[in-house]
């Protein structure tokens, strides 16, 4: 699985939405101080193949898409200023990722 980090202080702080498809999941946590908490989760079918992965924050409001269907919808206010960005996977994931954009106001 993978997924995107957005609002990132640092490697304890941070959003971050990632899709599991050995799960069949897509979910977003918060992480803070190192502590994850779960803001949201919806099951994806899993298939074979590139995903397209999105996700947008405005003011406290979080959307997240998986190939262009919203799945996730939800609120937090932990982290309100800009951050850094990245790619996340996990550690038995064979992830590539491919045509990253960023886009704000």
């Amino acid at each position: 699985g993978g997924g995107v980090v957005w609002r990132a202080r640092d490697a304890k702080n941070y959003y971050i939405a990632r899709y599991n498809p050995l799960e069949g999941n897509y979910r977003v946590y918060k992480v803070e101080d190192g502590r994850r908490t779960q803001l949201g989760t919806s099951d994806v079918k899993r298939s074979e193949g590139w995903h397209t992965l999105r996700v947008t924050m405005t003011g406290e409001r979080i959307e997240c898409y998986f190939d262009g269907r919203k799945y996730l919808d939800v609120s937090d206010s932990t982290f309100k200023s800009a951050g850094k960005i990245g790619l996340w996977t996990k550690a038995d994931a064979q992830t590539h990722f491919d045509d990253l954009t960023v886009g704000g106001n």
